[in-house]
């Protein structure tokens, strides 16, 4: 059964992963995501943790990445939280996507080990533009 308030912790920790990856905050973002985390990007790349981390370096400040219509379902120690992803480049590119990320119990703490995205082309803008 869904507990409403770990429902909430669920929806800002998972808004907190994206905003703390455009913003570059990786020692945070680190701490959000297991050691086995595995992210699968809608271009079909699989990257580790630590391959994802590095990689998002070099993109601070060219892009954001935007949530929005956010569901989490929570099983136990596992939850699952599924929502949209807007990639808002500065150069005026945006890549729509969907996304599923799944995260465990660890100690306590909520830790991301999954993401899978994939392109959602019939989609709008997550603000609604």
């Amino acid at each position: 059964m869904n507990d409403p308030k770990e429902q909430s912790v669920l929806l800002d920790l998972d808004e907190r992963v994206d905003t703390l990856a455009s913003d570059g905050d990786f020692g945070a973002l680190a701490d959000l995501l297991a050691d086995d985390f595995q992210y699968i990007h809608s271009t079909g790349l699989t990257q580790s943790k630590t391959e994802w981390i590095e990689g998002l370096a070099r993109l601070v400040g060219q892009r954001r990445r935007v949530v929005g219509g956010l569901i989490a379902d929570q099983h136990g120690d596992v939850a699952i939280v599924t929502g949209d992803l807007d990639v808002v480049w500065n150069d005026g590119r945006l890549a729509l996507d969907r996304y599923v990320r799944v995260y465990r119990r660890e100690g306590g703490a909520w830790r991301a080990f999954f993401q899978r995205t994939f392109p959602a082309h019939d989609r709008k803008k997550a603000d609604g533009d």
